[in-house]
């Protein structure tokens, strides 16, 4: 039996957490905030959950439905159509094939080529050849200059800023096949979500894994992973060193250099070329709601935001205790200026776009407001992304690394950190059995 650190408390670190308890392994999960959860955190409003940042699932997103239904959740578990719009100078529904046709900032036939990026995607199999070309390449030479143009690059440039020439096609088609895929024939996007939110699949596998003898220390960030003659010895939390057999880090290449100072450096250099984008989403709790949108992208840079999801156009109000609830998403370098604006400064920075977006907004609409904000929430994806990726097991001796920049080709979100989760406790497994 072995034990083991585990750095991060986020679905990624639960679900590692979760496979090797069960195969008999002392583990214990050091995280740094309050509660457990990752990007997946959550917070009450009016006595329900709701996650900080978006969340729900696609119906490819097999593996974290498996795991609410297996939590005794899954009676609480739906799919919901939705209606995602894009902003142009006005709100333009984009739910079904026919809207497709109906966007007239574009010609008919150009409507043609925007819809076939719906159901193109679904029949690339071969990723590879697209980490060569960029997403503009490869959404240009697919669908047009035009297209490009005037639909999808305002999108590309409003979420990766000076990013946005570098991001892979790789990226793009699988963000196109996930949606693509949630679609039914001629029918809106299909999308999953637990009836009083995520936090309380968080709630009920943390239960799960504290009787399977897991450790979950909150408020307990790692101060830094002991390396000693090539090999993880432990971590020290609060001062103190604590020693394990094994360390397995789930926070981003970046956080892992800062508390890792005993990685080779050509380790160390690789990591350091992976960047990530920051978030933050600004979540208004309203007396109405703003429009039967659910997802609104918006093509306009006055508007500070690059998308609003209205969270209560897939889930009723009722939930909430009546409350309608949208978020308002920005993506940026830490360095923005936004980044560290508290959230009435914020909202009141949001407030002529939101007026620009929806005329008749007014103020008192809103009853609260939130700004929930993470450093670490979007690799950016270039060219030949599979050479930088890093493996799990990393060049130190009992030290692994499992977070969302090893998520390729596939993109992050929930599923794919519990699927990736299990993948590396199970590849740390048969590492040990080969050393038997």
């Amino acid at each position: 039996m072995k034990s083991i650190a585990i750095v991060g408390g986020g679905i990624t670190g639960m679900a590692a957490a979760d496979v090797l308890s069960r195969a008999g392994h002392s583990v214990t999960i050091f995280e740094r905030e309050a509660t457990i959860g990752g990007l997946a955190g959550s917070f009450e409003v009016n006595g329900a959950y709701l996650e900080k940042f978006y969340h729900h699932l696609f119906t490819s997103d097999t593996a974290m439905e498996g795991l609410i239904h297996e939590l005794g959740l899954g009676e609480d578990f739906a799919w919901k159509p939705t209606v995602t719009s894009y902003y142009a100078h006005r709100i333009y529904r984009m739910a079904t094939p026919m809207d497709v046709l109906r966007f007239t900032p574009l010609p008919f036939f150009d409507r043609i080529r925007l819809g076939m990026l719906a159901i193109i995607p679904r029949f690339i199999s071969n990723w590879k050849p697209l980490e060569e070309i960029t997403a503009r390449e490869w959404l240009i030479r697919l669908a047009g200059k035009r297209v490009y143009h005037q639909f999808w690059e305002p999108l590309i440039r409003q979420k990766f800023g000076r990013y946005a020439d570098q991001v892979a096609a790789v990226w793009f088609w699988n963000k196109l096949k996930l949606r693509g895929g949630s679609r039914g024939r001629g029918q809106a996007e299909n999308l999953g979500y637990l009836r009083g939110g995520f936090g309380r699949v968080l709630d009920a596998w943390e239960r799960r894994l504290r009787a399977q003898g897991v450790t979950i220390q909150t408020a307990s960030p790692v101060e830094k992973v002991r390396i000693v003659n090539g090999s993880a010895t432990g971590v020290i939390v609060g001062g103190a060193h604590e020693s394990f057999d094994t360390v397995l880090v789930t926070v981003a290449p970046e956080l892992f250099t800062r508390i890792a100072p005993g990685l080779p450096e050509d380790y160390r250099a690789r990591l350091e070329k992976i960047v990530y984008l920051a978030n933050v989403c600004l979540v208004l709790k309203l007396k109405r709601s703003l429009s039967s949108t659910y997802w609104l992208n918006i093509n306009d840079p006055e508007i500070p935001f690059v998308a609003l999801v209205e969270h209560t156009n897939m889930q009723r109000p009722e939930e909430y205790g009546g409350a309608h609830l949208a978020y308002l998403s920005r993506y940026m370098d830490p360095a923005d200026p936004y980044y560290q604006m508290p959230a009435e400064e914020l909202f009141q920075a949001y407030l002529p776009g939101l007026k620009k977006l929806f005329p008749g907004f007014s103020v008192e609409w809103v009853e609260q407001v939130w700004a929930w904000r993470e450093r670490y929430t979007q690799p950016v994806i270039g060219l030949h992304y599979s050479e930088l990726k890093p493996p799990f097991k990393t060049p130190v001796e009992n030290l692994w690394l499992s977070c969302m920049a090893q998520v390729y080709p596939e993109d992050r979100g929930m599923n794919y950190a519990l699927v990736y989760g299990r993948k590396v406790a199970e590849e740390m497994m048969v590492a040990w059995g080969k050393c038997v």
